[in-house]
């Protein structure tokens, strides 16, 4: 008889509590048990801000699963879908290939994903803190900070250096919140060029109070003793944007931050996602045992999953503690079906809740007793290291507590060079994008919104626009194909999302696609001719007048769309023309026909009897008389055209004319010559 086989999704702490019960209670010879994750190690969350904070080393919350579970067989692969009528799970194997394996009981514990995009801009500039590679950017990034504002001359920017943003009041937002505090704070002494007085932290909650998870009185203390620590609050607040310079509030209020740590946010990960099975609100719906509602074999534990607790009848927190339970009676669950035995629902009384607040201090409710400052803190340190997973990481953990005790916070970091890649930005209106003069280092295209391209004047105020874009359209390459400083300013018109393409990653694309580089020498012509400020003031005069000053009457030749493909073969021969309108019998505009649907007619094997309206181009480019003259001529630059109808309406489309760009070129070499 073959051995029972068990596959546990996900290595944290459901998932792991779970194996370790499992192989405690049954033998490998009748039981295999196989734990998927993607990382190697189980981090030991609660203790993050600590690694951020620099109070204790990465490796002193990360356990490998293999030392950890060692009679478990561990695989460094990714799950991808669960086929619930095959008893099958699919992953990726070593190669990338995609393999199944069958089970006899699975436990779905993959937890949640980080999502910041719930708010714009966060994902792009926010620090999340899911992992210990989060922790330590985060730790890396302060220091930086630090040393940037060591060395800055501007008080007003080596301020900006020096503001910390945290948004959430939970457990999370709440301790990485002192933590950052108490090392920028510890560490002044080591620094000649800024004081404690251009420190800020502040941290933003949508809600009236900070951690809603502990008593009004523990509440006030923790807010209390943050604010004498220096740190600032602002609640009831909610964020709905963040930049480069900050997060926005929805009154319209900006908080000034460098660096901006968002500890909320979260996703069903794809797993879960592509499921079938009932979800709600993203969360996998199960019955009382914990089992995937529907099947026999599935179980769900821990944040993927919505699982209520019999002991008060309330949705059960998606913390450590809950997990750790859910894991040890999902595993005794799956021991008693294999007994044969009935399931129990899960119920379980919480021991209580603890919160680091910085200083040294914390609060703490443990069996009905409420504890804060100093004892609550070393109740805290104890409860959590003895909660470590393995007593070589409780060593380590004691180790480095102590160490802290004795000797300042570690402000080393290793300042890597990241290969750049293609990122993603956000604007609020009014924010500077970049400045005239400094080094061009980043080529930007615009998703969404509006982005103004601004010189500056007489005075030296870069207040004088000179070009407006939209989605699809670029800049920011003038400066790095010319290796000379941005002559321009851009910002932000509206509200804008781009991408961001650093400048080697740039230079290697503009360098080896011919389409690309093509394209951007066409729109540095154009932007080149805008800026020139001989052509500039041309253009402003020409731009007074309107623009039927520069269209043509309505061409003497032109096509009906029942016409024929002979006919307009016939009309391009002998007129030497370069384009021909269709129009019906109203004078309205139906399409178009040059030189390029002619042969492309005749490449597709059009005869000399095929209707003008097979091959006409109906979605010609059009404007109306009351457009500026320079919009249309930037319309015929972007679509590469030397013509364009001007209708009276464009729903209408009756013809009045044609503008062609030799007629404004004329115009504007006049106005060049007059100056």
């Amino acid at each position: 008889m073959s051995a029972t086989r068990i596959i546990i999704i996900g290595g944290g702490f459901a998932g792991v509590r779970c194996a370790r019960t499992l192989r405690k209670r049954l033998p490998p010879d009748t039981c295999e048990i196989i734990l998927f994750d993607r990382e190697n190690s189980m981090v030991y969350y609660p203790l993050l801000a600590e690694v951020a904070g620099a109070t204790i080393r990465p490796d002193s919350v990360a356990t490998p699963l293999r030392q950890l579970l060692p009679t478990v067989r561990c695989r460094n692969e990714e799950v991808r879908r669960i086929e619930l009528s095959a008893s099958e799970v699919e992953y990726e194997g070593y190669d990338g290939r995609l393999r199944r394996m069958g089970f006899d009981h699975a436990v779905i514990a993959c937890g949640s994903s980080v999502n910041l995009n719930l708010v714009p801009g966060m994902a792009d500039h926010a620090f999340p803190l899911k992992s210990v590679g989060d922790a330590i950017a985060l730790r890396f990034h302060v220091m930086e900070q630090l040393e940037k504002a060591e060395v800055c001359d501007d008080p007003k920017r080596r301020r900006w250096y020096l503001s910390f943003v945290i948004v959430g009041g939970g457990f999370s937002g709440v301790e990485v919140a002192g933590e950052l505090n108490d090392l920028v704070r510890a560490s002044l002494r080591f620094y000649s060029n800024f004081t404690a007085g251009d420190v800020t932290v502040t941290l933003v909650h949508a809600r009236d109070q900070i951690l809603p998870e502990v008593g009004p009185a523990l509440r006030d203390f923790a807010r209390t003793k943050m604010e004498k620590a220096g740190i600032r609050f602002i609640l009831k607040a909610r964020v709905v944007g963040a930049t480069v310079d900050g997060v926005g509030l929805e009154d319209g209020r900006m908080v000034s931050g460098a660096t901006i740590v968002c500890t909320m946010g979260t996703t069903a990960v794809q797993l879960v996602q592509w499921l079938d099975a009932p979800k709600e609100k993203g969360r996998l719906v199960i019955d009382p045992d914990m089992r995937l509602k529907g099947t026999p074999n599935v179980w769900a534990v821990g944040d993927c999953a919505l699982i209520v607790n019999a002991y008060d009848g309330q949705p059960a927190p998606t913390t450590g503690q809950f997990a750790e339970s859910q894991g040890r009676q999902i595993a005794e669950n799956i021991i008693r079906v294999l007994d044969g035995q009935p399931t129990a629902a899960f119920s379980y009384k919480p021991l209580g809740v603890l919160c680091g607040i910085g200083e040294r201090n914390a609060v703490a409710e443990i069996l009905g007793v409420r504890l804060s400052g100093f004892p609550a803190w070393w109740l805290w340190r104890t409860v959590y290291l003895w909660k470590s997973p393995s007593w070589s990481r409780r060593v380590k953990l004691a180790f480095d507590w102590a160490w802290e005790l004795l000797f300042p916070r570690d402000l080393g970091h290793a300042r890597t060079n990241q290969t750049e890649r293609i990122s993603r930005a956000h604007y609020r209106p009014g924010d500077d994008i970049f400045l005239e003069g400094t080094p061009g280092s980043h080529f930007y295209v615009i998703d969404r919104g509006e982005v103004e391209i601004l010189r500056r004047d007489e005075k030296g105020c870069p207040n004088d626009i000179v070009d407006v874009l939209g989605p699809g359209e670029f800049f920011g390459e003038m400066a790095l194909l010319d290796d000379q400083p941005r002559r321009v300013s851009a910002r932000a018109r509206t509200a804008v999302d781009a991408l961001v393409m650093g400048k080697d990653v740039f230079s290697r694309i503009s360098g080896s696609l011919a389409p690309f580089r093509l394209l951007l020498t066409q729109a540095l012509r154009w932007k080149h001719a805008k800026l020139s400020p001989r052509i500039h003031q041309a253009w402003q005069a020409i731009q007074l007048q309107p623009l039927s000053a520069f269209v043509d009457a309505i061409p003497a030749h032109r096509l009906s769309p029942q016409g024929t493909y002979e006919d307009a073969v016939r009309l391009f021969d002998e007129h030497a023309l370069e384009f021909l309108c269709v129009l019906d019998q109203n004078e309205c505009l139906q399409g178009a026909v040059t030189r390029t649907e002619l042969f492309g007619a005749f490449e597709q094997g059009k005869g000399p009897a095929t209707k003008v309206e097979a091959f006409m181009s109906s979605n010609a480019m059009m404007v109306t008389p009351d457009v500026s003259p320079l919009t249309a001529a930037e319309l015929m630059h972007k679509h590469a055209v030397d013509w364009m109808p001007v209708v009276e309406d464009k729903d209408v489309r009756r013809l009045i004319g044609v503008i062609r760009s030799e007629r404004m070129l004329r115009s504007l070499v006049v106005q060049m010559a007059d100056r």
